[in-house]
């Protein structure tokens, strides 16, 4: 019975991913095209697009709008961009690139490009620097 519902659950987590990925793939595609360890993830029904920086999970870029992603294909409610690197080490973030505005304001920049050469840019120089 175990390995039914575990079974079940995997397909369900992958049938998430799939959906994840399918509603924000110009942004997972851009950058990819520039760093590796690309993924989403979501802690509860929060949806995020994922760089890893460690290996362990520990230190990565988050990136999101004024909360999280929507799970649906209308971005409205986004307000912009934000990408964050959390240290789960230290318990700390830094924001790395944000465009969000506030609730019921008109959004931010939600152009992709820039997002992706800010995230880009951190990312290879924090590699860089730390290996």
């Amino acid at each position: 019975m175990t390995l039914t519902y575990l079974s079940a659950v995997q397909l369900l987590r992958r049938a998430d991913e799939d959906k994840a990925r399918a509603l924000y793939a110009d942004v997972i595609e851009a950058l990819e095209e520039h760093v590796t360890d690309v993924g989403v993830d979501w802690c509860g029904n929060e949806l995020n697009i994922t760089v890893q920086l460690t290996r362990d999970g520990e230190q990565y870029v988050a990136i999101a709008g004024r909360h999280s992603l929507p799970w649906h294909e209308d971005r409205s409610e986004l307000g912009g961009w934000t990408a964050l690197h959390l240290d789960n080490t230290y318990g700390t973030a830094k924001v790395i690139y944000d465009t969000t505005t506030a609730e019921g304001d008109p959004p931010g920049d939600l152009t992709v490009e820039p997002l992706v050469e800010e995230v880009t840019s951190y990312v290879n120089g924090w590699r860089a620097e730390h290996g």
